[in-house]
């Protein structure tokens, strides 16, 4: 653990911030598998994924702003740094089209023609296995800065 995971209550938010991952990783993991059985269980986990993906952004708000300065200054985007934070620009905006799809699905009543939200689901789930697998060895030891 790094010397700012073992301040006082680092340890807690060290916790949390597992949690939020854990939490990210199995929504989506009973979204998918409820979406052709329950649709309200879909609805009702993909609803807390998005809370959870929320919380996330909050956990890392200072580097979430940081990656978000990067994101304008476009010679810094060919860098790993610059690559990381349009991954995340991408992460955010593919859930974000997905939330707005499904509430759009909802409240026709059924799927649109194209099935967006089919769609951006299948690519949020190849996202997230990419950068949950990227990430996998700092997951356990991340802490919240």
């Amino acid at each position: 653990m790094t010397s700012h995971a073992r301040a006082p209550g680092g340890i807690r938010r060290a916790r949390y911030r597992w949690l939020v991952h854990l939490g990210l990783i199995g929504t989506v993991a009973v979204s998918l598998v409820f979406e052709p059985l329950v649709l309200a269980i879909h609805i009702a986990v993909g609803l807390a994924f998005a809370v959870l993906a929320g919380m996330h952004l909050v956990q890392r708000r200072r580097v979430s702003a940081s990656l978000l300065a990067r994101l304008a200054r476009v010679r810094i985007l060919a860098r790993p740094a610059g690559r990381l934070a349009l991954a995340d620009l991408l992460l955010a905006l593919v859930t974000v089209g997905m939330l707005v799809s499904g509430f759009w699905d909802w409240f026709a009543g059924h799927p649109t023609k194209i099935r967006w939200h089919a769609i951006t689901g299948v690519v949020l789930a190849i996202l997230l296995v990419a950068h949950t697998v990227r990430r996998r060895r700092r997951l356990r030891r991340s802490t919240v800065r």
